[in-house]
């Protein structure tokens, strides 16, 4: 049956039926297979030689081993990476984190982290704080609660009550009770208006504090 191509599309034509047939092979023979194979490659390799998994195997090797429990695992295996709220960004809700975690920006919540947190100069929190030491540059207006160490700079302000269990260190100003069964140091231009409770207290030279303080000595270990 004669056609109106030119040779030069008739070229072209016979090409593209060549690459369609080709692909067509090729994924008989388990293109998407092949892909996945290479793509899991790619990203074992991108983990490190000493955490190099390969998934097929891993199911292989326990058939019965679903997907989610294999991503599940590899979570587990992958090192905690330290979180970053940069200036200018406002969470509404409450953020949660088992990371060190360094906060510049506004959050509207409570925040709990496992790890160290860090509240730059910028930062604004309006709800609790719970961490495992935290440094504070910023503003709280919640609660504070450290089971470690707590250092409250310069610019620092918290207005809710503090408790920490090993050490505060307060340069800045604090709105509320303060209490540790550890050491307590107030800095120069350090400022308290509340109540204190604690084991040793250290007050520098233009220090303030406005409330009541109680110190107690450790409890003396009954004799056997």
């Amino acid at each position: 049956m004669p056609t109106d191509q030119t040779p030069d599309q008739n070229n072209l034509q016979t090409e593209v039926e060549q690459d369609f047939a080709e692909l067509e092979k090729a994924g008989k023979r388990g293109l998407l297979g092949r892909f996945n194979t290479r793509f899991n490659d790619a990203l074992q390799n991108s983990r490190g030689t000493e955490r190099q998994r390969d998934a097929v195997k891993e199911i292989a090797e326990s058939p019965n081993v679903s997907a989610d429990d294999l991503a599940i695992r590899r979570a587990r295996n992958v090192s905690l990476q330290k979180m970053v709220i940069p200036e200018g960004v406002i969470i509404e809700g409450s953020l949660t984190g088992g990371s060190d975690t360094e906060i510049s920006g506004k959050i509207e919540g409570n925040i709990t982290v496992e790890g160290r947190l860090f509240l730059g100069a910028s930062a604004l929190v309006s709800g609790n704080v719970r961490a495992g030491s935290c440094q504070v540059e910023g503003l709280v207006e919640g609660r504070v609660e450290c089971s470690d160490t707590l250092e409250l700079s310069k610019s620092g302000r918290l207005n809710a009550d503090v408790i920490a269990g090993k050490r505060i260190n307060i340069a800045g100003q604090v709105y509320g009770n303060v209490t540790t069964p550890g050491v307590l140091r107030l800095a120069e231009g350090g400022r308290i208006e509340g109540d204190v409770r604690t084991r040793s207290l250290t007050m520098e030279e233009g220090a303030t504090l406005n409330g009541l303080c109680a110190m107690r000595a450790p409890a003396q270990r009954s004799a056997k």
